[in-house]
């Protein structure tokens, strides 16, 4: 038997916090089954008294083997102790939300919801079977993992470590020390007449003609959105392109479009794809993209990169103060 303690397992910052994942692939499916319990109520571990046996870490252990698949031909020991590691990470989290009063409405049926989408997933009953004969696992079991992780994620979010508080100065440094730079982008609107190939000489030409007379309607000031919905052959529903960059469309149109000025109609020109007209609202040039347009980005990124740091710090307060005794490590 392993005493922990923290000279022996000091491991904060060393690991990401991974929650069971209960929705394999179905190519995951489709693998010969393995049996990866021979005992299944064998108890490999004690968190606080509280007894850790092999059924419950048969998701962690079929994760980490699909991520070795090496280890498959050979010793699995490593992948046990990875697996055996988070599922005690995870009963340590799982105490604690226990500790506390934590309102979770309608526990059992998301459990049972979760089950029925697996269920779903796998389209069978054999499948689904199948499914919990790779992992040693009942329904049943299944209904109570879903039910821990649902409490564990309730304390996760009491404890401000789902979504870390990011401050605008974070966001603002960050921001400061990174290029953030774009290319030159235009928004335009734009109605496209196609013309396909092998058209005859005079069918293009009164397309060139209709082209010209939607061209000078636009001028004139109609409504280029309703235009664009009546005549346009283009994906775009109302003609707007948005902001595009050079050699997103083809060679033909970006020489014309980046030399118009912003509120000016292009003259009808021509591509592979048939006529065009275009309309530029607006120019954005090169250089750092404004702070307005990434700061969600920023804080995002920055608060999904804390939260596993934040969580795997609390997990480690938490190991300190726990008694855990590790029984079978390989």
């Amino acid at each position: 038997m392993t005493k922990w303690s923290k000279k022996t397992h000091n491991m904060a910052g060393c690991f990401i916090w991974l929650l069971p994942c209960l929705t394999l692939t179905l190519s995951a499916c489709n693998e010969p089954r393995k049996t990866l319990a021979e005992k299944p109520e064998k108890i490999l571990a004690k968190v606080n008294g509280t007894p850790i046996v092999e059924y419950q870490i048969a998701m962690e252990l079929h994760q980490e083997l699909r991520k070795h698949k090496n280890l498959r031909a050979g010793s699995t020991g490593t992948a046990k102790k990875n697996a055996l590691k988070k599922v005690i990470e995870q009963e340590l989290l799982y105490q604690a939300s226990q500790a506390q009063t934590l309102n979770i409405p309608d526990m059992g049926e998301k459990a049972e919801e979760t089950l029925q989408s697996i269920q779903t997933r796998l389209g069978s009953e054999e499948r689904f079977q199948d499914y919990l004969k790779s992992y040693n696992l009942s329904a049943g079991q299944i209904l109570a993992i879903t039910k821990r992780k649902l409490a564990m994620d309730e304390y996760l979010k009491s404890q401000g470590l789902v979504t870390p508080q990011i401050s605008e100065e974070e966001v603002r440094s960050f921001y400061e020390q990174m290029p953030f730079k774009r290319d030159e982008s235009l928004h335009l609107k734009h109605i496209l007449l196609s013309v396909e190939e092998g058209t005859a000489p005079a069918e293009k030409d009164k397309i060139y003609q209709k082209a010209e007379e939607l061209r000078q309607m636009i001028v004139d000031g109609a409504d280029f959105a309703e235009l664009a919905k009546e005549h346009s052959d283009s994906s775009e529903v109302d003609g707007d392109l948005g902001y595009i960059k050079r050699d997103y469309m083809p060679a033909a149109f970006d020489e014309v479009v980046f030399s118009l000025k912003k509120g000016e109609v292009s003259a009808v020109f021509e591509t592979q794809f048939g006529y065009h007209i275009a309309k530029l609202m607006d120019k954005r040039p090169a250089g750092k993209t404004p702070y307005g347009e990434v700061r969600d980005f920023i804080k995002r990124y920055l608060q999904n990169q804390r939260k596993p740091q934040m969580i795997a710090a609390h997990i480690e307060e938490l190991r300190n103060k726990a008694n855990i005794e590790i029984f079978d490590e390989n």
